[in-house]
């Protein structure tokens, strides 16, 4: 439990979060070093395949007007699915509109994952999903196009964010394991609502490879993109340290 409220007037993160999400908030506000302040709006998505993924990006400006009213330093649109199921000129798409709406700088979870696994110098990665199999595609072809080799994709099913919700923190080492293999350099955990930091250090001692959350990744890059330079223990894995 957090004793002190997160304020601040120099490093506040703004997210944009599909409404069915639980986890990023929670993640963010007990995680996130001292001094940075979370703020989140959402966009609908009543459940997650790629039509609603796709059709939750129309409101985008909206959300940027509410966020730009809060004077946030950087906005993240906290989506993995949702900021790449249309693909890389979509997701840069994305990003410009945002920018052009908000004016501060803007980052989408999908290519905060990217610039992660790269910073790891992971080449070949075994990824973990909550997703059925036309979002599992939509992602592979989407990290493969950026350099990135997908060892092995592997999902839950799911469409429905309470399915997801009543899964334990345990599910996402169960993943992890999943879709670990000799050839992958590390491990990418993909959902931001997919509960993963507190046993991001236990999933990397046991698999002894990098392994990388949505949520850690997107944390990261916000945090580089404000240009938070703290010293402070992070507990999420070799991105962090």
């Amino acid at each position: 439990m957090q004793s002190k409220p997160r304020y601040s007037n120099a490093f506040r993160i703004g997210l944009i979060v599909p409404s069915l999400n639980v986890t990023i908030e929670p993640e963010f506000n007990t995680f996130a070093p001292s001094g940075i302040s979370i703020h989140a709006t959402r966009l609908l998505l009543p459940k997650g395949d790629k039509k609603h993924l796709a059709q939750m990006a129309e409101d985008t400006e909206a959300a940027c007007d509410l966020l730009a009213t809060a004077k946030v330093n950087v906005i993240g649109y906290a989506c993995t699915t949702g900021s790449l199921i249309m693909g890389l000129v979509w997701e840069k798409t994305l990003v410009k509109r945002m920018e052009s709406r908000i004016r501060v700088p803007a980052v989408t979870t999908a290519s905060a994952a990217i610039d992660a696994l790269k910073k790891l110098h992971i080449s070949k990665v075994g990824v973990g999903t909550p997703y059925i199999d036309e979002v599992n595609n939509a992602e592979k072809k989407f990290l493969e196009d950026s350099g990135i080799k997908v060892t092995k994709i592997s999902g839950l099913g799911y469409v429905d964010g309470e399915a997801l919700h009543k899964e334990p923190l345990e599910t996402a080492m169960k993943l992890a394991k999943r879709v670990d293999s000799k050839d992958a350099d590390g491990i990418f955990l993909s959902c931001t609502d997919l509960k993963t930091f507190p046993i991001l250090d236990s999933i990397e001692k046991a698999l002894g490879k990098p392994v990388v959350s949505s949520n850690s990744a997107t944390l990261w890059k916000c945090l580089d993109t404000m240009g938070w330079k703290g010293k402070e223990s992070v507990p999420l894995g070799a991105l962090f340290r």
